[in-house]
């Protein structure tokens, strides 16, 4: 003969486990962009690092269009602020094909910037590919246009 503890017991296993199920599904949906906003601040860090370490010498060039463009020191900080405050949408797989299409900024030896046109969602975007000693990274962020980068470049 059943208890009456024995049928209670039985009746909260069923909501334990669904409270638990629950609970790991947001653990895991909060988790995600709290690792990639960790990464991008990472990749932050990075940047920041390489930008200032070529800050007083004159080793960073653009390749752009075929040419390749010695940056002065306002160029440099645009393009930095740009990309920092830019909004990171989402991580991208690096594209041969993309970073053929834009830019690249080489910071002497330590690092390489790939900046090129891209879409998100049906509007423009920013392809943007890091390389470092310390890291490889690639995001795209919206709201950031390439025409923007190509007037920094340019001196306009």
């Amino acid at each position: 003969m059943k208890t009456e503890k024995t049928k209670k017991d039985k009746s909260i296993r069923p909501s334990v486990a669904t409270v638990t199920i629950f609970l790991v599904i947001v653990a895991i949906l909060i988790s995600i962009p709290l690792l990639q906003h960790r990464q991008f601040l990472k990749f932050v860090s990075d940047f920041s690092r390489v930008t200032t370490r070529t800050e007083t010498k004159n080793v960073v060039y653009c390749n752009y269009e075929g040419e390749d463009i010695l940056l002065n020191q306002e160029q440099k900080v645009d393009i930095y602020r740009k990309i920092v405050f830019s909004e990171l949408k989402r991580r991208a797989e690096p594209s041969e094909e993309m970073a053929e299409s834009g830019m690249t900024v080489t910071y002497g030896i330590l690092a390489t910037l790939t900046l090129a046109p891209a879409e998100y969602k049906g509007e423009e975007a920013l392809y943007v590919e890091y390389h470092s000693e310390n890291m490889d990274y690639t995001y795209l962020a919206p709201h950031l246009s390439y025409s923007v980068f190509e007037k920094i470049i340019k001196g306009l």
